[in-house]
This record gives C-alpha cells, sequence and structure tokens, in this order.
C-alpha cells in the first residue's frame, strides 16, 4: 500500500462507492421466475450447466460462480431453484435464496440457449474483450442467433458509420426469413426502413443499398437477380418501427404471409417490448451490500456474528484513522501494517 492522506482514502472510498453502484444499480431482492418469460438483463452461470439467471440471483444465489453478462434477451424465465440448476441447496436447504424454495422448480421450456450462455460471442465464437476497440452490435431479430452480439469486423467489409442506422438484423435471420425480408425490400416503403444491407463475408466494395436510388419499389425478381441475394446483414433506419407498422396496415388481408410475419412473429420490430428492470438500488451502500450478502450467506447467528465483527473493524479503522485527519498527516504503509497486527482491543 503506497502513503496516502485520509482525504485521499475518503476520496477513494466514495469512487469505489460509486463504482459499486454502477455495476450493481438495482435493488437484488426479487428473483423474476415467478413473473414468467421477460425481456430483461440475463445473466449465464458457466458454473452451472450454463443456465440464464435475472439480475437478483446472479447477485444473491450464484455469488462464487463464473457468471457471464449477456444483456437483454427476449421471453426468458430465471433458471435459478430450477430443475436445470444443479447447484446445491444452501445451507437453509433454499435452491433459490430469494424465492427460499426447497425443491427445485419446474424450468421454463420456453427459454432458447445460444453459444452466449457458453461466453462466446458473435460468428468468430470469442469471448467478450473489454480491451479490444472493435465495436460489438446486438441482432434486434434474433430469432435465428439468439440475439447474439457481433464484431463490425465480423459482420462485412465497408461497415457502415454508427450513426447510420438504429438496428441491425444479422445475415442468418435474414436468410432464415429470406422470403419476408425480399418482400420487404421491394416494398415501396423500403425506402424509409432499410438503411443499408451487407454482404456477408465478401471483401470487395460492395454496399451499394439494395433499393434503387428513385425511392421507386422493385419487383421480387428485380431483388433476386441483385449481388446481394447471398447472405447478406440489414441495417435499419430511425423510425423504422412505425414504417413497418405502416407496411403491416397497408397489405391487403390477415391472412397474408408477410403481415402474419410482422404481426406475429415479430411483433417487437414494430412496438419495442420494455425491458424489465428491478427497483433501482438508490439507498444501499457497500456496508448494506456486505451486510446482505452475509445474510444470505450463512446461518442468522453467523450471519449476526459476521456483520458484527465488519462493523467492529470498520469502527476501529475509522478511530484509528482520526487523528491523521485532524493533523493532516499521511497514512504510511507501516501505519497500517501496525494497526492489523496491533493485538484486538488496544488502542494508538
Amino acid at each position: 500500500m503506497s502513503d496516502l492522506s485520509v482525504s485521499e482514502y475518503v476520496s477513494h472510498q466514495d469512487e469505489l462507492e460509486q463504482e459499486a453502484k454502477e455495476l450493481m444499480p438495482w435493488d437484488p431482492k426479487t428473483c423474476t421466475y415467478e413473473m414468467g418469460p421477460l425481456r430483461q438483463p440475463v445473466f449465464a452461470c458457466r458454473t452451472h450447466k450454463y443456465i440464464g439467471l435475472c439480475y437478483s440471483c446472479s447477485i444473491q444465489c450464484h455469488t462464487k460462480c463464473d457468471i457471464v453478462e449477456l444483456f437483454t434477451k427476449r421471453h426468458f424465465t430465471c433458471d435459478c431453484g430450477t430443475e436445470r440448476d444443479n447447484q446445491e441447496p444452501g445451507e437453509r436447504g433454499f435452491r433459490c435464496q430469494i424465492r427460499q424454495n426447497r425443491e427445485p422448480d419446474v424450468p421454463s421450456f420456453t427459454n432458447t440457449y445460444g453459444q452466449n450462455f457458453r461466453g462466446l460471442f458473435c460468428e468468430c465464437k470469442k469471448e467478450y474483450d473489454p480491451d479490444s476497440n472493435d465495436t460489438m452490435i446486438q441482432c434486434v431479430l434474433g430469432a435465428e442467433c439468439n440475439e447474439d452480439w457481433y464484431h463490425e469486423s465480423c459482420i462485412g467489409k465497408n461497415f457502415p458509420p454508427l450513426e447510420s442506422f438504429d438496428a441491425y438484423i444479422c445475415w442468418k435471420c435474414v436468410k432464415k426469413y429470406d422470403y419476408y425480408f425480399k418482400r420487404i425490400l421491394s416494398h415501396a416503403l423500403s425506402e424509409k426502413i432499410i438503411a443499408h444491407t451487407l454482404i456477408h463475408g465478401i471483401q470487395e466494395d460492395k454496399t451499394e443499398d439494395p433499393k434503387p436510388s428513385s425511392g421507386m419499389k422493385r419487383t421480387a425478381d428485380e431483388v433476386d437477380s441483385q449481388p446481394n441475394n447471398n447472405e447478406y446483414s440489414i441495417f435499419l433506419k430511425e423510425g423504422f418501427s412505425e414504417n413497418l407498422g405502416k407496411l403491416k396496415d397497408s397489405i391487403e388481408g390477415n391472412n397474408d404471409k408477410l403481415y402474419l410475419f410482422l404481426n406475429d412473429l415479430v411483433p417487437f420490430l414494430i412496438r419495442d417490448e420494455p425491458v424489465y428492470e428491478p427497483v433501482e438500488n438508490s439507498e444501499d451502500t457497500p456496508d448494506d451490500m456486505i451486510s446482505n450478502i452475509l445474510r444470505n450467506a450463512m446461518h442468522r447467528e453467523q450471519a449476526i456474528a459476521g456483520i458484527s465483527a465488519f462493523n467492529a473493524l470498520k469502527n476501529k479503522l475509522n478511530e484509528f484513522l482520526k487523528p491523521f485527519a485532524e493533523t493532516g498527516n499521511v497514512v504510511k504503509e507501516e501505519d497500517i501494517k501496525d494497526f492489523f497486527q496491533r493485538p484486538e482491543g488496544t488502542s494508538k
């Protein structure tokens, strides 16, 4: 430990507290299992069968596990404390420490699990690298790729400027629903929906939009004749949802395949599905967080003893630092060593 003043120590503690609030902004007291399928932040547990956890369970129930943050997933139900979760019950016998169920609950059979749950992302199947400068973007459709995240360098050459589009659909999902996207591309409203298309894996410059600059709609045959009839990604314009809604409403007959696709299969492209977020954790301090972890990690008697010991150490440290704060003296490394080596109950 390097020398520091008490004011620097306090400032550093404030920074750590702010960082903790940014990393864990919500109150981790509610498991979402009983709410059913939600669009919510999901965390994969690589320690226990690559299951998916809600925000609270990733903190309260799988504290010591290898957790991967996946950000939001649609239509997902928390796996914590279900038959899919092979974690042994806690000391109090609870499968989920929040729901406090002693028997495993029935898991959701509508959850889908892509490679993200193993901590792998993009076509390159690599783990997320926080130090990389390569921008990652999530597929807004996700029906084929499980809402995967892609490096812009893996999507294709001549990746368009980020400010030129509002959302991205990967080539895998476009290929799966090729018929519907060809019809959208040939519709007059495509000028207000599609910002760019980009062929996947093509190294030559082919970033032209797959629609005429005049805004006239093309026939399906004209769409088929384009070079980008290969695997390609689609970039959606700002306001695409409203114009997809207009396109859907312009279709005659509710039995039309494109109408059913937009209305039943991908309605979230027209009406964005809200993301469930727990109550904000605006009051808890790091002390509160430690107390919560202790309470959930052990029996009541042990928790009380642990919290008491923590508070006693904190009070003694504050008492030890008080003279330094009053005189403005620097706290040296040997001072800290002396504090922790001193017999319990003695003072300076």
